[in-house]
């Protein structure tokens, strides 16, 4: 049989707080903040917010952005998205080409011009 004494039992406390604030740590490293989840984006919009500009018109419609890529790199659209830069509004698009070369390509959201193309 063990036989516990009490110099044990703080020993086995101190060691019980240290493993929960090794866990809170490692929680919060874990949790991004606001500014790394933005990235060299900015803002993203939701779902809900994206079709709001459109609905509004401060936006170009993504359809017609995806018509115009279509016809100048034939391919799909693999993801989009919507965010705010300094600049003003972006969609950054990855784009499959026909060819089966991976664009990634940043639209102006409010005039539908292309501002680059990695």
């Amino acid at each position: 049989m063990f036989t516990i004494h009490s110099e044990e039992l703080g020993h086995i406390g101190v060691v019980m707080k240290k493993i929960a604030a090794l866990f809170v740590f490692v929680a919060l490293a874990a949790t991004p903040t606001p500014v790394l989840a933005q990235g060299q984006w900015g803002n993203s919009f939701t779902a809900d917010e994206a079709r709001d500009a459109r609905d509004k018109g401060s936006v170009v419609p993504l359809r017609d952005i995806f018509r115009r890529l279509k016809s100048q790199y034939g391919g799909y659209q693999i993801d989009a998205n919507l965010y705010n830069r300094n600049s003003g509004q972006v969609y950054v698009i990855d784009w499959m080409t026909e060819k089966g070369e991976r664009l990634r390509i940043t639209v102006n959201a409010q005039t539908g011009r292309i501002v680059s193309t990695n």
